[in-house]
């Protein structure tokens, strides 16, 4: 009699343990179908996002110097039209490694706060609209506080692109660096030798020639803004 009540109570348990879990919810099952309906419909697939991050981190690398190497080249016209004297001058030189200490010191915290992707796609855009007003700002106080605009972006950018390459590529760092590396040395060149025969081709305004890299900024922003 026992044996039989014994055998009753492990079939009715068996039979009606997955009706409980149901009723109650498989954990399982549920983060399953949490996951399913928190993606929001559209969005993009792993390796979509792995070539978003690959096409984001050339773009930003591209855009790391020519701020700083197109105005060299151009820096004699500048210093005539806006009336800079040497001493102003050679201020202007020296806030690239100003706001790289300063601000490339903040990248870490607000990539902590926001998250990297987010601080890179806000370095671009302030990239962009520095090289975009610093021709048109008015003044030298004006260009000096374009020019630091833009090199802000540069600094907050230029300090997350290791942690962004390890963190997205952990088993590809050398290649991915080495691609990182080639994009700002061809950026950097690019702009040094392009800016002057560019500002000739658009009518010789060093205006237009220092204000033509923001497109290529605001190129850098797209992958980024998507990926955020």
């Amino acid at each position: 009699m026992v044996s039989e009540e014994t055998t009753e109570t492990r079939t009715s348990t068996s039979t009606t343990l997955p009706g409980a879990r149901a009723a109650e919810g498989d954990p399982m099952r549920t983060t399953d179908t949490s996951l399913s309906a928190s993606r929001p419909p559209g969005a993009p697939t792993r390796a979509w996002r792995t070539r978003l991050v690959v096409v984001g981190i050339v773009l930003a690398a591209l855009n790391l110097r020519p701020a700083i190497t197109s105005l060299g080249a151009l820096l004699e016209e500048v210093r005539d039209d806006l009336g800079m004297s040497g001493s102003v001058a050679g201020l202007l030189t020296s806030v690239p490694p100003l706001c790289f200490a300063v601000f490339g010191l903040a990248a870490p915290r607000l990539a902590r706060r926001f998250g990297p992707g987010a601080v890179v796609c806000a370095g671009m855009a302030a990239i962009g609209a520095g090289l975009l007003i610093r021709p048109w700002a008015g003044g030298t106080a004006g260009f000096l506080a374009a020019s630091a605009l833009a090199l802000m972006g540069i600094a907050v950018s230029n300090v997350l692109m290791p942690a962004i390459v390890k963190r997205w590529f952990p088993d590809r760092v050398g290649s991915m660096t080495g691609l990182y590396s080639m994009a700002l040395a061809l950026g950097t060149a690019t702009a040094a030798a392009a800016t002057v025969p560019v500002t000739e081709a658009l009518g010789g305004d060093w205006r237009s020639g220092l204000a033509v890299w923001a497109a290529l900024a605001a190129a850098a922003v797209l992958p980024w803004l998507a990926l955020t």
